[in-house]
């Protein structure tokens, strides 16, 4: 063989190697976005779980608790929550218990939305579930004066409100 045969051989084997350097890295990458995608389906799940979890605890907390829970026993009778008069049975100490107990939910539901604003709850959840319960707190929220902190909640907040009665006018 002269230096040229050995020279081309050497282009050839290294070309072989170049590919299928580039054949495994394909297959890596393949199987690293898969690993990916799985952390993520499972990171998402975990968080649904810790939210799910912190409403059940927060609900049974209320319903169990001897001042929130006869407080809403008391709201529901009058009327609560499709009739906001059915507040003016509560002393003014239950409408402050209340009122508090209405801070915990607006800060529950404002870091849901912002984690819908983060991409880690989906359309349907925001679509199905959270967009319903929101509008139906939110004129209680407003009738005990509660703020809103964050304004792209409290934007929110107003175009949900905004669309109900859009609606409600068709």
């Amino acid at each position: 063989m002269t230096l040229m045969e050995l020279g081309a051989l050497g282009e050839f084997l290294g070309s072989i190697a170049v590919l299928a350097t580039l054949i495994y890295l394909s297959v890596q990458l393949r199987q690293n976005t898969r690993s990916i995608r799985a952390s993520e389906k499972l990171a998402l799940a975990q968080a649904y779980q810790t939210r799910a979890d912190a409403l059940q605890k927060m609900m049974v907390s209320a319903a169990t608790s001897e001042h929130i829970g006869a407080i809403i026993n008391k709201l529901t009778q009058a009327g609560y929550s499709e009739n906001l008069s059915s507040l003016d049975v509560l002393t003014p100490e239950e409408r402050s218990r209340f009122r508090q107990w209405q801070i915990a939910q607006q800060t529950h539901w404002d870091n849901m939305f912002f984690q819908y604003q983060q991409g880690f709850i989906d359309e349907e959840y925001y679509r199905d579930s959270f967009r319903a319960r929101v509008r139906r707190l939110a004129p209680v929220w407003q009738a005990l004066n509660v703020d809103v902190t964050r304004k792209s909640f409290a934007e929110e907040i107003e175009f949900l409100l905004a669309e109900e009665a859009a609606a409600g006018k068709e």
